[in-house]
């Protein structure tokens, strides 16, 4: 069985008609089973606002399969489902909750704890310089995009790719003539990015850039000041 997701396009219940747009991925396996002219019959689960999303559920798998794919762990890395089993053991610990309660499933789970265990993957992954299949800025919700932002800066690692060496940028103007290495870089914003992304960032532009990647910018405070030796007195 292959787990596919979709969102619903249009829906007519006279005609029982459901339309559904699906990645091209997913697309392509369902017609690697079309092509065998057998009947395909399709499981379909219906998400409401509280439930983890497809979208979320699809990239907390990404980033298991991409942490096993990487072996950068201990015993538990023996398979994918130890895998799984792992972080999910992990999470439960951290958060007081009990063995086997924490899930993505629709049925026990929910998006607050989803984003959550999100997170602590993407610690992982980049404390441990782990290539990822996709790139976060395209799977996070919005309001968990400032923590990958905030960890890409602590870690030096490009915060669209993962791609390190990297470099801090400011998004924020010091000034024209103004020595960095003297000036006060505290609440200035900041990402970080590789050389690649760093160069499109002063081609498109500050506002452009950010609107293209969906990128907030997170404020210097004192610790990521430290990390990048940053000035932080006047």
């Amino acid at each position: 069985m292959t787990e596919l997701f979709g969102k619903v396009n249009k829906l007519d219940p006279n005609k029982g008609l459901v339309i559904l747009r699906m990645s091209d991925d997913d697309l392509r396996t369902l017609q690697k089973y079309h092509v065998t002219n057998q009947q395909q019959v399709l499981s379909v689960i219906a998400s409401d606002d509280n439930e983890p999303t497809p979208k979320q559920r699809r990239f907390a798998f990404a980033l298991l399969n991409d942490i096993w794919l990487s072996q950068v762990g201990g015993a538990w890395l023996e398979t994918v489902e130890s895998t799984r089993r792992h972080f999910y053991g992990t999470y439960e610990y951290y958060h007081g909750l009990d063995f086997g309660e924490f899930s993505l499933s629709a049925a026990k789970g929910n998006k607050s704890d989803t984003n959550e265990f999100i997170n602590m993957l993407l610690d992982y992954v980049v404390l441990h310089n782990i290539s990822l299949s996709v790139k976060p800025l395209n799977e996070l919700e919005p309001q968990e995009i400032a923590h990958w932002e905030y960890q890409c800066l602590m870690n030096k690692c490009c915060v669209i790719c993962g791609k390190r060496p990297s470099d801090l940028h400011h998004l924020d103007t010091i000034g024209q003539g103004v020595d960095r290495r003297k000036t006060n870089h505290l609440k200035h914003r900041a990402v970080q990015l590789c050389r690649e992304h760093h160069q499109e960032a002063h081609s498109l532009g500050v506002e452009t850039f950010i609107q293209k990647h969906h990128l907030t910018g997170i404020k210097i405070d004192e610790r990521i000041a430290e990390v990048h030796r940053l000035n932080t007195g006047d």
